[in-house]
């Protein structure tokens, strides 16, 4: 079944009922394949979760939710759910907007997901619909605009979820951009992706990176729920402008800036749980090892605060 709830519709609706918020959570983007290059299972899912909520340190740091990339890929989201209330953890879902035909197939299996399991309570945090599509110029900031509508029409008209929250997730610099204020006011929640080591900036400048995309995005969003959909430092790869890819820096840059997080109220995801090591192998590799863990699990940095 194909949803497309015009902007009048939404409209109706918005004015019926409060828009959708978020409150203040910590987790890890996560992966949908195996350190082995399958696709995950559901018994997969549910030990990583375990593994990562036995990393909690209590209060603000206690992580019991997880950011995906896509609904479809690897059947994601029917392996994930079940592990997702078999745990007690919430998902963040990304549902992947590029090309039309994969956005169609996105937004199946998120209906199909949803449907399976009606009490999204139990599992659905909120979606982000496309990732740095705004900043890698794939989208329209007019079609993604439309491409969140329909998604909230769907999830929040259609199939009765009206307190999930819909934005999108990108770059400060495209936030920022004039160009994409139709796709702020499509959102319900603003995710903000950071990462000052591709800004080039020594590990000892990353804070300010980060809370200074923070303060100009923010800006910008007129009081939109905010969020840090990515964040994170690699622990090995080629360095990156003054930027350096090592275990030490990602220790250092998590005791600035995710001990930072903690003290704000703003939802926030680390880039990522554990190494990927199937990534590409351009640039030293450095996508495969943004990890706070090894791809076998065990911890490579403190996340004590």
């Amino acid at each position: 079944m194909k949803f497309s709830i015009s902007a009048l519709v939404l409209g109706i609706v918005t004015l019926a009922t409060a828009a959708p918020t978020t409150s203040y959570s910590a987790g890890f983007n996560l992966g949908f394949t195996h350190k082995s290059g399958a696709c995950k299972t559901t018994a997969q899912y549910q030990q990583e979760f375990n593994k990562i909520k036995s990393w909690s340190k209590g209060g603000k740091l206690t992580f019991n939710t997880v950011k995906m990339f896509s609904t479809a890929d690897c059947n994601a989201l029917m392996q994930v759910v079940p592990a997702a209330i078999a745990t007690g953890t919430k998902l963040w879902v990304g549902v992947w907007n590029v090309d039309d035909a994969k956005f169609g197939r996105e937004k199946a299996a998120l209906e199909q997901a949803m449907r399976q399991w009606p009490d999204t309570t139990k599992w659905l945090k909120g979606i982000n619909v496309g990732s740095e599509s705004l900043y890698r110029k794939d989208v329209t900031a007019k079609k993604l605009a439309g491409q969140i509508k329909d998604v909230k029409g769907m999830v929040q008209v259609a199939l009765k979820a009206p307190n999930v929250p819909v934005g999108t997730a990108d770059t400060w610099n495209s936030w920022a951009d004039p160009a994409n204020k139709d796709v702020i006011d499509a959102c319900d929640v603003v995710l903000m992706n950071g990462f000052p080591y591709w800004q080039g900036a020594p590990v000892e400048q990353g804070l300010a990176k980060l809370q200074e995309a923070v303060a100009k995005t923010r800006a910008v969003i007129g009081g939109k729920p905010f969020m840090i959909g990515e964040t994170g430092w690699p622990s090995k790869g080629d360095n990156f402008g003054a930027s350096v890819a090592s275990k030490d820096n990602a220790q250092k840059y998590w005791k600035a800036a995710a001990c930072w997080l903690q003290t704000t109220n703003y939802p926030w995801y680390w880039f990522s749980a554990f190494d990927e090591p199937n990534k590409g192998a351009d640039r030293g590799g450095v996508e495969r090892y943004f990890g706070v863990a090894q791809a076998d699990q065990p911890l490579k940095i403190s996340l004590k605060c």
